[in-house]
C-alpha cells in the first residue's frame, strides 16, 4: 500500500493514532493529528467546527482516520469521543474517506462462538447503543469502520503486565477464548483500508490472535519462568467475551498479521533484564 502524497487527518493522538501517524509519515504521507487531550498538532475535538474548518486551512485532507478512544468512560464520553466528532466529520467533509475505529465489544458473543463481520451485534448499554449509532453514521456516508480487538504493544499490555506482576488471572473459565491485535498489525489493516481501491466502504474485523485463557497463560509461564497466578479477577461491568473473532473481509484481500503474542513477552522480558 502506498500512502505517499496523501492528505491524512488522524483524530485521536494516543496509543493507536500515534502509532499511524508515524506510519503515515514515514510513507511520506501529509499528515496532522488532532487531539483535544494528547500531543498532537491540533489540541481539540473536530466537533469544535471553528477547530475543523481551521484544520482544513492547514490541510484538506483525502482520509481521515477517526482513533478516538474513551479509556472506559461513561455514556456522555462515549458521545464526545465518537459520535459527536464523526458527526462533524460527517457533515463537514463530504466525499473524505473516513476510516472510523470500533470495536469487537459489540458483538454478543459467547461460549467460543465464531464471530465475522454478519454476525449480530447487541445494544445492551447507552455506551453500545451510540458505538453503533456512529458506526452506522460513517457506513451510511459510504467510510469504513474497523472492529478493532483489544490492542497491546510496546509499553502497553493489560495481560502480561498482570502477569508478571503476579496479579490475579483474567477472569473466566481456562477455555475463555481471548481476542487480541498488536498495534503494528492494526496500523498495518487502517492503512490499507485507507488507500485500497477495493475497499472503498464497509465493515471489517481486525484482530491478531484469538487463543484460550490456558493456552496463553500456559505460554507466558513458558517465557517467563513463572507460575501463574492461582486467583482469577471478577469480570468488569463491561462483562465478559468469549468469542472468536475472525477477519475473514480483511484476509480474502491479503491482510495478514504478523505480530504474536508470544513473541511480545519475550520481547518485555528481554527489555525488563537490560
Amino acid at each position: 500500500m502506498s500512502m505517499r502524497d496523501h492528505n491524512i487527518w488522524v483524530v485521536g493522538a494516543g496509543f493507536l493514532g500515534s502509532a499511524l501517524a508515524e506510519a503515515c509519515r514515514a510513507e511520506r504521507a501529509h499528515v496532522i493529528t488532532i487531539d483535544p487531550d494528547a500531543v498532537a498538532t491540533l489540541r481539540g475535538s473536530v466537533a469544535d467546527v471553528d477547530l475543523l474548518i481551521h484544520a482544513r486551512s492547514r490541510l484538506e485532507p483525502d482520509i481521515v482516520f477517526c482513533c478516538t478512544a474513551t479509556h472506559g468512560g461513561d455514556a456522555e464520553a462515549y458521545r464526545n469521543a465518537y459520535l459527536a466528532p464523526v458527526s462533524s466529520l460527517v457533515s463537514m467533509l463530504r466525499g473524505t474517506r473516513i476510516v472510523f475505529c470500533s470495536s469487537t465489544s459489540v458483538y454478543s458473543g459467547q461460549g467460543g462462538e465464531i464471530i465475522t463481520e454478519e454476525s449480530p451485534v447487541h445494544a445492551d448499554s447507552e455506551r453500545a447503543a451510540i458505538l453503533l449509532e456512529t458506526e452506522e453514521m460513517v457506513l451510511q456516508s459510504g467510510g469504513v469502520v474497523a472492529r478493532l480487538a483489544p490492542l497491546y504493544g510496546p509499553g502497553r499490555c493489560e495481560l502480561v503486565r498482570r502477569f508478571v506482576q503476579g496479579l490475579p488471572c483474567l477472569p473466566g473459565e481456562d477455555d475463555r477464548l481471548l481476542n487480541y491485535l498488536h498495534v503494528e498489525d492494526a496500523v498495518d489493516a487502517l492503512m490499507m483500508l485507507g488507500t485500497q481501491p477495493w475497499l472503498r466502504e464497509g465493515l471489517f474485523n481486525v484482530s491478531s490472535e484469538c487463543f484460550s485463557k490456558a493456552v496463553i497463560y500456559s505460554r507466558l509461564e513458558s517465557v517467563f519462568g513463572m507460575e501463574p497466578p492461582v486467583e482469577s479477577a471478577p469480570a468488569s461491568v463491561r462483562g465478559m467475551s468469549d468469542m472468536r473473532v475472525e477477519c475473514r473481509r480483511l484476509q480474502e484481500v491479503g491482510w495478514v498479521p504478523l505480530c504474536t503474542m508470544t513473541e511480545f513477552a519475550q520481547e518485555w522480558k528481554a527489555k525488563a533484564s537490560q
